[in-house]
């Protein structure tokens, strides 16, 4: 097997936002209830959203180390970096991840994004392969970056925590409250963005595949997270390779820019 003999190292870069809070919500008021009607509507509105992550999160192991944001839309920024030295990082700031589930608890509403940090471990993801290059020849975990547990592709948790409990909220005040953690609006989950695409390209995603042309969005709809990305520059062009699949067996899927110009099936 060729392909710079199939690069399965994933260059994790910590982008930690240093200055510049987020703009943060007002508190709800806390002595309505949070109506049956509001809690269907979040559920419905809000869960399996596509958002853009404006805070690293961390590869928690338990719901206890959900990165927490109080009733005023404010991220602990102290616990999340507590939770990312000891954890090591699961998802960059900037990365489009989804909510893959949303449950309202009498004082919190938690997010799961990727299905959560609860994971085993897969035997390839504790191989170690010596890599050159960008890594100037250090052994490297197969399923992720240099640093143990943090391995780009995971899920993680964020837990939007009240006083007492959840007031009643509308879907718009949730994402408001939530903005210094998740972008929403890039995109939606929803048919509407599906109808606006290529034919070709529904189609793809319908069959879990990948084209020529796509997108990054559209690829993660169609595969979900990579295994790992590596990034490398050749005659003055970067490309990002997405990785797919268990090895032997995998898909590599790469873009320059933010448009799919090659796929690569090793089976």
């Amino acid at each position: 097997m060729k392909y710079g003999a199939i690069k399965l190292a994933c260059l994790g870069l910590l982008v930690f936002a240093s200055g510049g809070a987020a703009t943060q919500a007002a508190a709800a008021p806390a002595n309505q209830k949070l109506t049956i009607e509001n809690r269907l509507a979040i559920v419905r509105e809000v869960s399996h959203e596509y958002v853009t992550l404006q805070k690293p999160l961390p590869a928690s192991r338990k719901l206890k180390e959900a990165v927490e944001v109080d009733a005023t839309g404010k991220v602990n920024e102290e616990g999340l970096r507590r939770l990312l030295a000891n954890r090591g990082m699961a998802l960059p700031t900037g990365e489009i991840v989804q909510i893959t589930d949303l449950k309202i608890k009498k004082n919190y509403i938690l997010f799961e994004i990727n299905g959560g940090g609860k994971k085993k471990t897969k035997w390839y993801q504790r191989v170690t392969v010596s890599a050159g290059g960008p890594l100037g020849g250090t052994n490297v975990p197969v399923g992720g970056s240099r640093r143990q547990g943090s391995q780009l592709g995971r899920g993680s948790w964020v837990r939007l925590r009240f006083p007492r409990r959840v007031p009643d909220l509308t879907p718009d005040d949730v994402k408001q409250l939530m903005q210094g953690v998740f972008e929403f609006g890039r995109r939606s989950a929803t048919l509407p963005w599906i109808e606006t695409i290529p034919e070709e390209f529904r189609e793809a995603i319908k069959q879990k595949k990948a084209l020529v042309g796509m997108n990054r969005e559209m690829v993660l709809v169609a595969l979900g997270q990579p295994l790992s990305k590596v990034r490398e520059e050749k005659n003055g062009q970067e490309t990002e390779d997405w990785i797919y699949g268990n090895a032997p067996f995998l898909t590599f899927v790469i873009f320059v820019g933010d448009e799919v110009v090659e796929i690569k099936e090793f089976k």
